[in-house]
């Protein structure tokens, strides 16, 4: 690259004592390459800059001097030196194309429904993300942080750049259960097969079971239809945590002999897309026999009407599957991770208590499976409306 900028020239000498010639070459502090001598006449190839010294070393030696060749972007910028606008419509070109590269002409979002376009817009350029903005300026991680943070309505925002163009996914948080009026009328019933073991906060309504009494999914628990002491009856907003015992199993398997999956560094590729034909910018194959793609494509805008034509940035991540043969005691630890990962995400955080769990593991020669049984612990109470006549 260097010798490109540089120039190099290659040199014809001609010499009755090509001898002298080039050992005054070998011994001064040019750099040559390519040094040969062929048909009695000497070539060699030095820097532009050092070639005047090679003639003052000719010419002392009796040399005859040429240039054979050049090559290097020098010469092509010397060769049009003298034309001024080219030069300077190159360099206004190139200071334009970086500048409008790195400031931002559309702002794309997605994934809203219940929020819109605008109000997502108003939220980002309260983080300095606005068309005319400065992309290397806009810390788009903070942007994300300080959004989620501040919009309650907002669970996740991904915001990216694509050339000129920032992109925002918008996930928005889900909307609360649906909960029944305190006035409507309703029954409490059990959404387990349970034991009652702990009966509290009953605020509302008539307690049907007692403590340490059992129930069937769907029994009623707290009664909506109250007497009034009087011979009448009225119907309430049944309210109370009735806390049941119940029992739950799972069933976990895995082989001996599986696949794992090795992904390989993430490669981007860049098309230029004219009419729906995808030119490849870039040198080689992609020789990927498996991979997992995502594309993203920004379009060439010209006073904001969006042309047929732009830029789709590929990127493949690359990935082969490996057989793996597991031992036993490797199976055990990966049923375990498993038991503990269930665990985790349907119980933890949940107001479940593992009162106790069995497990479980059996073994063929296929593979092992576990059967974890739970005693748990937790409310049981569902509110049902009362339809009433």
């Amino acid at each position: 690259m260097f010798d490109n900028i540089r120039g190099i020239i290659t040199f014809e000498a001609l010499s009755d004592g090509p001898e002298n010639f080039i050992n005054a070459l070998k011994n001064s502090s040019v750099q040559i390459s390519g040094l040969k001598f062929k048909k009695g006449r000497i070539y060699g190839n030095v820097y532009r800059k050092d070639f005047k010294q090679v003639c003052d070393i000719a010419s002392k030696n009796a040399a005859a001097i040429s240039i054979a060749g050049r090559r290097g972007s020098i010469f092509t910028i010397r060769k049009y030196r003298s034309r001024i606008g080219i030069a300077v419509g190159i360099i206004l070109a190139v200071l334009m194309t970086a500048y409008l590269s790195n400031i931002v002409m559309s702002v794309e979002i997605y994934g809203n429904e219940t929020l819109t376009d605008k109000q997502i817009a108003s939220m980002l350029s309260d983080c300095g993300i606005k068309i005319g903005a400065f992309i290397p300026n806009i810390d788009l991680r903070e942007a994300e942080r300080q959004i989620v943070s501040s919009v309650d309505d907002i669970a996740w925002i991904g915001i990216r750049s694509s050339g000129c163009i920032i992109q925002a996914e918008v996930s928005e948080s889900d909307a609360p259960p649906e909960m029944v009026p305190t006035r409507i009328p309703c029954n409490v019933i059990s959404s387990q097969d349970a034991q009652i073991v702990d009966i509290k906060n009953v605020h509302m309504g008539m307690l049907i079971p007692m403590l340490y009494d059992g129930v069937k999914k769907g029994d009623l628990l707290i009664s909506g239809t109250v007497d009034d002491g009087k011979g009448g009856v009225y119907f309430a907003h049944a309210m109370g945590e009735i806390i049941g015992r119940y029992n739950e199993k799972v069933t976990f398997s895995q082989t001996f002999n599986d696949e794992t999956i090795d992904h390989s560094e993430k490669v981007t590729r860049k098309y230029l897309y004219i009419f729906g034909l995808k030119i490849p910018l870039y040198v080689g194959k992609n020789n990927f026999s498996q991979y997992e793609y995502d594309e993203s494509y920004s379009p060439f805008r010209i006073l904001n009407i969006e042309l047929p034509a732009g830029i789709v940035i590929s990127e493949y991540r690359p990935y082969e599957k490996e057989a793996v043969c597991y031992s036993p005691e490797k199976v055990r630890q990966i049923l375990e991770d498993k038991v503990k990962q269930y665990e985790k995400n349907f119980y933890d955080g949940q107001n479940v208590t593992i009162v106790d769990k069995e497990v479980l593991f059996s073994e063929n020669e296929n593979g092992m499976t576990v059967t974890v049984k739970y005693t748990l612990e937790s409310d049981i109470g569902e509110i049902q409306e009362i339809m009433a006549k």
